[in-house]
């Protein structure tokens, strides 16, 4: 625990550096985009030491995989077929990959790894990756994490154009469940429609000023008096013609959250230990459940009894850390770090799951199995 609150306590300086080092570092003919490099660079200087304080202190080191966006979704068309953030009629897939996280709780208090492609550590949260980098299909994360045995204890994602399910238990038991629940919050998402609209031609009114001479010397072309008026001008100021339009528009969604109350897979970590870690993936649906066992809480919130909970296995290999890249980066002492890595089996308690169609292995606990 002291440990693990010494780590929050440097993270958060290096998070805290943002704020600082510009203002000292900044030279009068530097450019401001000289100074926002030199700041990151600095930065980055900060959390690649901050590896090997933690290493030094006990502390263990993990690298564990997720999903690479980027090679599920390559081109702008598939994404934007896939995301229905940009445009309404879209499916939302995206969404639910992007925003898809898995929850790590280790044996000290406030000891989490949460991994998923929205998770980098944030105002000196530990429980997000500190670094990262992709290959194929995977996106490997790089966690400090304190020793101990970590046990992952569910997932999270959000669903636009979802409809939360229909609420049948009796009061007190939507969550009663030796699998766990799951909670469907209702919320609304912005979603952005793009499109065009006329726009007939504008017109703008100015005013000219103009000098007139009202006295001449008699006998000459010399001006000794002048005077002014003032003309009103009309001017187009801008074309008739479609323009595009980007507006939003609110829908309904969930945001989903499972809680395992059984074992499904663990590691360990000895202090000092740099590991690599297979991930687990929620992809919808992950959550088994039926409407007898799902009960609303609030007004906006309903409770599931899980029947069964499903995770996709995303393998992690040793001969992937070559392309971490991390001392061309500007972190030498985490590729030092990293050269110690070793691989560790996952304990799986979940069964393997041979029906589910796809490349990825998938793992399942249920009731009565």
């Amino acid at each position: 625990m002291g440990m693990l609150n010494v780590m929050k306590n440097i993270i958060a300086a290096v998070a805290m550096a943002a704020c600082v080092v510009a203002p000292v570092k900044a030279k009068k003919k530097q450019t401001k985009q000289d100074q926002v490099e030199e700041l990151q660079k600095a930065i980055t200087g900060l959390k690649d030491q901050l590896f090997v304080d933690a290493h030094e202190n006990g502390m263990g080191v993990i690298v564990t995989t997720s999903l690479n966006l980027d090679h599920k979704y390559p081109t702008e068309d598939m994404l934007l077929d896939n995301n229905a953030m940009y445009t309404s009629s879209r499916t939302g897939t995206f969404i639910t990959d992007r925003t898809s996280t898995s929850i790590w709780k280790g044996d000290a208090a406030d000891s989490l790894v949460k991994v998923g492609n929205d998770m980098e550590s944030k105002d000196g949260d530990l429980a997000g990756s500190l670094y990262h980098f992709v290959t194929g299909g995977t996106r490997y994360m790089v966690y400090i994490v304190a020793p101990g045995t970590y046990t992952i204890t569910g997932a999270s994602y959000d669903l636009p154009r979802s409809l939360a399910p229909k609420a049948s238990a009796a009061r007190g038991s939507g969550s009663a469940s030796k699998i766990g629940q799951v909670v469907f919050k209702e919320t609304k998402f912005s979603e952005y429609e793009r499109g065009q609209e006329w726009r007939d031609a504008k017109y703008g009114t100015e005013a000219v000023q103009s000098s007139y001479c009202t006295m001449v010397i008699a006998g000459s072309d010399h001006c000794v008096s002048w005077s002014t008026y003032t003309d009103h001008v009309t001017t187009q100021t801008s074309a008739a013609g479609y323009r595009n339009t980007i507006k939003e528009i609110k829908v309904d969604g969930l945001s989903v959250e499972a809680t395992l109350a059984t074992p499904f897979a663990s590691f360990s970590v000895a202090p000092g230990e740099i590991l690599l870690v297979d991930g687990l993936f929620a992809e919808n649906p992950a959550a088994s459940f039926t409407e007898k066992g799902c009960e609303r809480v609030s007004s906006n919130e309903v409770n599931c009894a899980l029947t069964g909970f499903d995770l996709a296995r995303i393998p992690a290999f040793i001969g992937d850390m070559d392309k971490a890249n991390a001392e061309s980066r500007g972190y030498p002492k985490l590729a030092q770090l990293l050269k110690q890595i070793q691989h560790r089996e996952l304990k799986m308690t979940a069964k393997p799951d041979t029906q589910k169609p796809g490349a990825r292995e998938v793992y399942f606990v249920e009731m009565g199995k």
